[in-house]
């Protein structure tokens, strides 16, 4: 059954009649397209509501051309990294030239990262506002525009004994960028208290000193959010939500990969995500296009347009 609100969306991307939608995806594979890079589980609703559309979104803008970036936002463990590689994937079996690459890509080499989150009080040792390379961000997307190349550095987590390090640079020559991450889009809002959580979370006399040198970083990434044509939020149903999904993130990678992470470091990184900004701030991007509102089944609840 089609999500509320897909039909509103396929008509902003061009498709008054659904049912012809639908149809020129059937020839095109349908749910079957790329469908090995899906786990096992996944759901037809999460390709109908989902992964079709945003791919139907990219078709969109590779016609407008001009080398499009599509941002994609949502809280980690949602399942946007798969999701890209899908979107890869199945538009390289139908000759497009789509790459993506995340924000975390812009992390800084390890000494660096280090430095910069050395005194935080979860004791992440990355993803927080400061731990990324702005202006080669900045460059990298700037020179793939200008001349269609992209050269981009890959950050490996598993590196240094799990606090990661950069590890290689990738050159492309796509016709669209995704630009995915956990806080893609999010922006300082004049209207909440530094202090406001709505989820309820009783923050540290720290957390909430740490968490003002964040709001003083945030605005650094807002020039990288503008060179955005468009922005799909993977909207959680609340601020909370990723707790559940890191922990079948991990469970999953320790079933698929042997790969052990501590619970005591799981639950750092989740503190931080319910804690790093106010949960508005994550709720409701200001700049996004396309909101798709998922329950913490990750089942798709409605799709809305800004």
């Amino acid at each position: 059954m089609a999500p509320k609100g897909l039909p509103l969306l396929l008509e902003a991307l061009g498709w008054s009649d659904p049912e012809r939608w639908w149809s020129l995806w059937q020839q095109r594979g349908g749910f079957e397209l790329a469908r090995r890079v899906w786990p096992a589980d996944v759901k037809d609703e999460w390709l109908l509501g989902v992964a079709l559309p945003l791919l139907s979104q990219a078709e969109s803008l590779l016609e407008m051309g001009g080398r499009p970036l599509l941002g994609l936002s949502a809280l980690p463990g949602c399942g946007k990294s798969t999701l890209c590689d899908w979107l890869v994937q199945a538009s390289s079996e139908l000759g497009w030239s789509i790459a993506f690459v995340s924000i975390d890509d812009f992390y800084w080499p390890g000494p660096e990262l280090d430095r910069r989150m050395a005194g935080n009080p979860w004791g992440v040792p990355r993803a927080i506002p400061g731990s990324h390379d702005l202006e080669l961000m900045a460059t990298a997307l700037d020179q793939w525009r200008e001349t269609g190349v992209l050269n981009a550095p890959r950050f490996d987590k598993s590196l240094r004994q799990g606090r990661g390090d950069r590890s290689e640079w990738v050159r492309s020559t796509p016709d669209l960028v995704v630009l995915e991450g956990w806080f893609v889009g999010v922006l300082v809002s004049d209207e909440l208290s530094c202090t406001q959580n709505t989820h309820s979370l009783e923050l540290t006399t720290e957390e909430l000193l740490y968490r003002e040198q964040l709001f003083r970083l945030l605005p650094d990434y807002e020039p990288i959010w503008n060179r955005i044509d468009k922005l799909w939020h993977l909207k959680s149903q609340s601020g909370t939500s990723s707790r559940l999904w890191k922990r079948q993130q991990v469970e999953t990678q320790a079933k698929t990969t042997g790969v052990q992470v501590p619970q005591s470091a799981v639950q750092d990184f989740v503190r931080m995500i319910e804690t790093a900004f106010p949960a508005p701030w994550l709720q409701d991007l200001h700049q996004s296009d396309v909101v798709i509102d998922l329950t913490n089944q990750r089942a798709v609840r409605e799709i809305t347009l800004k």
